[in-house]
């Protein structure tokens, strides 16, 4: 069983601006919004894996490894906005020293939104026995697939596609109880999209009963920058011209308890 906490926050700012006539006149008018969307909260979940080392083709200690995690509950969000509009428009419609000001809107709506997601992923590697055979360690590259719901992380009801590498360390600190980590870097796959880096830490303990039931506990930290865009048009039609530019940002922290049973084979 898991419980993750996430604290994922986006924004946007935009500005756009408008030029044109109205007969002998001329006008301009002037937009600019800003917003954040942010959640945060606790979802329950659970999680399988499978892994297995082994000797083949003459290499020693090959491993490979499958996960697969799900979570479904619901954490709070914020959406404060801010929209200002400014515009200049000259006489006979106003004076030409009098522009119309608008005052900026403010927008605040929160509540509960629900968060779910899937995390399938596959580890391929070589482990390294170190230490008098106490201590392995085990480079390895990944793929997998995750998806989420509307308040998800990855895009808004989406899936995406990871790649990458990390590096598992094992350490026997007596013939029952083993200490666990665990480093991995992927990039995120997009349509559309620059890949995005995620970035993963892992710290467990593996507490062997008996012969094969065992014991398993642990937590995990990911780190996912998945929005640093700019962006911006400029155009002309007959009548006016116009122009503008955004920004937008989104960034994820999570940080995933676990703990289980294990049975080996």
């Amino acid at each position: 069983m898991t419980g993750t906490f996430r604290n994922s926050t986006s924004s946007l700012s935009l500005s756009q601006a408008e030029t044109g006539s109205y007969g002998q006149h001329t006008y301009t008018e002037r937009f600019a919004s800003s917003g954040r969307y942010r959640t945060i909260g606790w979802t329950p979940g659970f999680q399988a894996d499978a892994s297995v080392m082994f000797n083949a083709f003459g290499i020693d200690n090959l491993y490979g490894a499958l996960h697969f995690s799900l979570e479904d509950g619901q954490r709070n969000y914020k959406s404060p906005a801010l929209v200002s509009n400014i515009a200049a428009i000259p006489f006979p419609i106003v004076p030409v020293s009098s522009p119309a000001i608008h005052t900026p809107s403010k927008y605040s709506p929160s509540g509960n939104a629900s968060s779910s997601g899937t995390d399938n992923r596959g580890e391929i590697g070589k482990g390294f026995l170190l230490l008098s055979n106490s201590f392995l360690l085990t480079p390895f590259i990944q793929g997998g697939y995750v998806t989420n719901s509307r308040d998800g992380d990855f895009g808004y009801g989406s899936g995406r596609y990871f790649a990458g590498a990390g590096l598992k360390a094992d350490y026997a600190l007596t013939s029952r109880l083993v200490l666990r980590g665990r480093f991995g870097w992927a990039e995120v796959l997009s349509s559309g999209l620059a890949p995005r880096p995620l970035w993963e830490g892992r710290l467990g303990v593996d507490y062997r009963m008996t012969r094969r039931p065992h014991l398993t506990a642990g937590g995990n930290y990911s780190y996912f920058s998945y929005s640093h865009d700019r962006f911006s048009q400029s155009g002309r039609e007959p009548g006016f011209a116009y122009s503008y530019s955004g920004v937008s940002n989104g960034l994820s922290n999570e940080v995933k308890l676990h703990a289980g049973l294990a049975w080996q084979f």
